[in-house]
């Protein structure tokens, strides 16, 4: 293959990333946490001021990320502006102000549907560092072809499609992990002044991501012992050479100057005041304590279940990607030395830790989205074994189905189900939430309504968005948390052309109107006449 092709092929890739992931942002509407976020990054710059809802939910650096098109529209900042008497407490500044964001959505000086969109674009900023550390440590690891294999589960992934396409920490935490991870190996196989500025800025930009990343300081650590235990003289040796010390002393001065450079980078991010940090640390605990209903295969739950993570992975991955990564950790661990399987394992078996054992909310896989670029890494693992002989066969049937899995399912990346359970139309039936219905279909419904000729829809839906935003008229039925603006509800059951969110349907969150979570139970007599999206069913009942 001419060298030109070779150097175009994993631009390729991330080019065939980024289109889908722009016309996934057009067409979806904005999901739950979403509009509250918008234009808070930008706010947050311009004031330097942390007292507004959802200031201290994350910590900033998605907020930033997300901000520049704010600066480009006339925001009306007087939005920002709350009354002086009210409670800033911990429930105020975490909470997010939905109203807020609608506001700004809907104002008539400039179109709200082309203001989000470009505000949600900004996450390619990101996906750039991030493709090309996949690629620099996949050819490392597996040469140019399991690199490009690297790539294209990377650029087709439902999973990271989904969530790099939305204005949430999600996708950020995942690039900055991921690029973390990649930095600081850089540094224990190749140390050098440059490379320890390098891991300590990528680690602090993971803090300023998400506090999950706070799991990065042990993941480091292990990395560190790892490489002590595992590593061959001369490699050490390089490390002492840099820090001037013995090997374990360097070793350790080595970890404490990169998180020293990030604890500096993460103040930094918030000039220099570290009393936002600590609220938001503070917002976290309280609203773990607070518990959060959830929702797995017909079971309900404040406090969540052991396998809830490792049950989503499993039902939300495609499935050539699962058995890739068994196939490529089995080559790896047979090809490469033990040292680099502490550097591909130990961050995602830490990550699944915190959550499976932590007490997370079990609202969504995206909180474990940081796993996926180590998956990747290890499907490229097996290109080696498969090169020159009878499983190259076996591994593009794999590759094969991966592609039309996914693209099939384009652009409902967030409903993806494999097909273990029967695809994203069965999904419901399993999970509920942000695996599935975040509230993003509501554009899709009212293309189906106009395509239909059908002037007013029954509708409970499951988001934060207001309907106006797409001059979707409804009729309200309860759902969370959709404005009742008649101040009047159908008598239910009801009849006619019924909207509902699944996640309303499995009525996670129904209990909130004083029947339990049987309020739509009687919709099981019936058989939806069409899915938006796979996260909005349509009824017809006469």
């Amino acid at each position: 293959m001419p060298n030109k092709i070779r150097a175009l092929l994993p631009g390729l890739f991330f080019a065939i990333f980024s289109v889908l992931f722009l016309h996934t942002a057009w067409v979806k509407s904005p999901t739950w946490d979403e509009v509250g976020h918008i234009g808070l990054g930008a706010y947050l710059l311009k004031s330097g001021r942390w007292d507004v809802p959802a200031s201290c939910s994350h910590p900033p650096l998605a907020f930033y990320l997300h901000s520049p098109p704010s600066f480009a529209y006339p925001l009306n900042w007087s939005r920002w502006r709350y009354r002086a008497d009210e409670l800033r407490d911990i429930q105020f500044l975490r909470s997010a102000d939905t109203g807020r964001g609608n506001a700004m959505l809907l104002d008539q000086r400039y179109d709200g549907e082309r203001f989000f969109f470009w505000s949600r674009t900004t996450s390619l900023l990101l996906a750039i560092p991030l493709f090309a550390a996949l690629y620099s440590w996949s050819r490392e690891l597996c040469g140019y072809w399991g690199a490009l294999l690297t790539l294209f589960f990377a650029a087709l992934s439902p999973n990271l499609l989904a969530h790099a396409t939305l204005i949430n920490t999600d996708f950020t935490l995942t690039a900055t992990f991921f690029c973390t991870i990649f930095a600081y190996r850089r540094l224990l196989l190749y140390p050098s002044p440059a490379a320890l500025v390098i891991a300590g800025l990528a680690l602090g930009l993971a803090l300023m991501s998400k506090l999950s990343a706070l799991i990065l300081l042990p993941v480091l650590l292990a990395i560190t012992l790892w490489f002590f235990h595992f590593s061959d003289f001369e490699q050490r040796q390089r490390v002492a050479r840099l820090f001037g010390h013995s090997h374990l002393v360097s070793l350790a001065v080595g970890y404490l100057g990169v998180c020293f450079l990030a604890i500096l980078a993460l103040w930094a991010s918030y000039g220099f005041n570290p009393e936002p940090y600590i609220l938001t640390v503070r917002s976290q605990l309280w609203d773990i304590g607070a518990g959060h209903a959830a929702y797995l295969m017909g079971q309900f739950s404040d406090q969540g279940w052991w396998y809830y993570f490792p049950l989503a992975i499993v039902i939300k991955t495609p499935i050539p990607t699962l058995v890739l990564t068994i196939w490529g950790l089995w080559a790896l661990a047979r090809r490469r030395p033990t040292l680099e399987l502490g550097f591909v394992l130990w961050p995602p078996l830490l990550l699944i830790g915190l959550f499976v054992l932590g007490n997370a909310k079990n609202i969504g896989l995206r909180y474990l989205l940081g796993i996926y670029p180590f998956l990747f890494l290890l499907v490229g693992a097996t290109m080696h074994s498969a090169l020159r002989s009878w499983k190259i066969y076996l591994l593009c049937l794999f590759a094969v189905w991966y592609a039309i899995s996914t693209t099939k399912n384009h652009p409902h990346h967030l409903a993806y189900f494999n097909e273990l359970i029967g695809g994203p139309e069965q999904g419901y039936r399993y999970l509920a939430d942000s695996n599935i219905d975040w509230g993003q279909d509501l554009k899709g419904l009212k293309s189906y309504m106009d395509e239909k000729g059908i002037e007013r829809i029954k509708l409970s839906y499951f988001g934060a968005v207001d309907p106006r935003l797409y001059d979707l008229k409804y009729e309200w039925l309860p759902g969370f948390k959709l404005p009742n603006l008649g101040g009047s509800s159908a008598k239910l059951p009801t009849t006619g052309t019924i909207a509902i969110s699944v996640t309303n349907l499995t009525g996670v969150y129904m209990d909130m109107y004083g029947q339990g979570r049987d309020l739509y139970t009687w919709l099981q007599a019936h058989q939806p006449v069409a899915h938006i999206g796979h996260s909005i069913f349509i009824y017809e009942i006469e």
